[in-house]
């Protein structure tokens, strides 16, 4: 009977309460994403946040086609070179050397190297080569079969990207890397960017007859990529982002979630209406099937957000002087506050789990905990 006893929990915990416990685990960030996922999806749930413009902006770009060789890039001794020509010029030389450290050994002449080592010098800022092929055949003096033999091979390079000629391109390069199949994406990526930059996304999934959820799936793959391969990553410090913002107001604690800049998520009432009027039966179904998802996605972070706020008030008059007047943390384990919440101690683990809490100075949730009962 035992043994009965504690299969019946284990099936209980398989649905809904399975999920609960997993979105009580995310941090701010790991939810955002989640729930970005999740409106991506699913056509019941909406925002107040523009998902699709924030999507747009990650995708918006300054790379035009077509752009005239210059030859700026041989100019070495011009007699108003300042400071900034040599952050230029040193800048130019660690492209150069990060493209030929890459070239396999033996594979080029030494006129294929060197018109490559110039090509490299051609590179903007981003990684990208906007020129066209005669222009710089006749700036550099080597055929144009040979520059178009040796872009197409320095297009392999790493990063993913290098030596695209234009946006379009730069993706297309970095889905074929990841191995990606869809020929709907790459369609939208060759011909659809201008539509989806301008916001027409009804026009996209008319040409390449594709669903609008369908389209923004597509569009979120494509503001994942990188589209300055050869951007220099910032390195400026990482600041920690708090989950649980606390002040104390009349001598009482307030905590809440740091979650205003994703926005609130709600159930799309077009869709609603929708499904309530549809005569198609398994449009209906559709409907009813996404609908009960988004109850569930919007139950689970409400009751996520419960779940911190009690545990964390519970933490902050345990430890109040800790806060207060920074005196030693008392001894406190997981399983006393769940002791205190009538909840299961897997539910503090997981709601305490890589959070961080900001009251005057950040601090790691799970450091306020004693060692034995962690």
């Amino acid at each position: 009977m035992q043994s009965n006893l504690i299969l019946e929990q284990a099936q209980t915990l398989s649905g809904a309460q399975i999920q609960s416990l997993e979105v009580l685990e995310y941090t701010n960030q790991e939810l955002d994403a989640f729930l970005q996922t999740e409106y991506l999806e699913n056509p019941l749930l909406e925002t107040s946040m523009d998902r699709q413009e924030e999507t747009m902006q990650n995708l918006e770009k300054f790379y035009e086609t077509g752009s005239e060789y210059s030859g700026e890039q041989v100019r070495e001794n011009d007699d108003d070179v300042d400071r900034r020509g040599d952050v230029r010029a040193k800048e130019q030389w660690t492209r150069e050397r990060m493209v030929m450290e890459q070239l396999p050994h033996g594979r080029y002449s030494g006129e294929e190297r060197k018109l490559i080592r110039y090509l490299a010098g051609c590179l903007d800022d981003s990684g990208y080569f906007p020129y066209e092929v005669r222009d710089i055949a006749n700036a550099s003096g080597y055929g144009a079969e040979l520059v178009e033999k040796c872009l197409r091979e320095l297009k392999e390079l790493e990063p993913a990207g290098i030596f695209a000629r234009d946006l379009s391109e730069c993706l297309v390069l970095q889905l074929q890397r990841a191995g990606v199949q869809d020929p709907k994406l790459y369609e939208m990526t060759e011909h659809c960017l201008d539509e989806i930059l301008k916001g027409h996304v009804s026009r996209v999934t008319r040409q390449l007859h594709i669903s609008t959820v369908q389209a923004k799936e597509y569009m979120h793959i494509l503001s994942t990529l990188n589209p300055r391969p050869l951007a220099e990553e910032s390195r400026e410090t990482q600041y920690i982002v708090p989950d649980i913002l606390v002040v104390r107001e009349g001598g009482s604690w307030k905590a809440e979630l740091n979650d205003r800049w994703m926005g609130e998520y709600h159930l799309n009432d077009y869709y609603v209406r929708m499904m309530e009027t549809a005569q198609d039966q398994e449009l209906k179904e559709y409907f009813a099937e996404k609908l009960s998802r988004a109850k569930d996605v919007l139950e689970c972070v409400e009751q996520r957000r419960e779940t911190i706020q009690k545990i964390v008030y519970e933490i902050l008059e345990r430890q109040s002087g800790y806060f207060l007047r920074g005196e030693a943390l008392k001894p406190m384990t997981q399983e006393e506050i769940a002791q205190a919440l009538k909840i299961s101690s897997a539910t503090v683990i997981r709601a305490v789990q890589g959070k961080y809490l900001q009251y005057q100075r950040t601090v790691l949730l799970q450091a306020l905990f004693s060692a034995v009962g962690k």
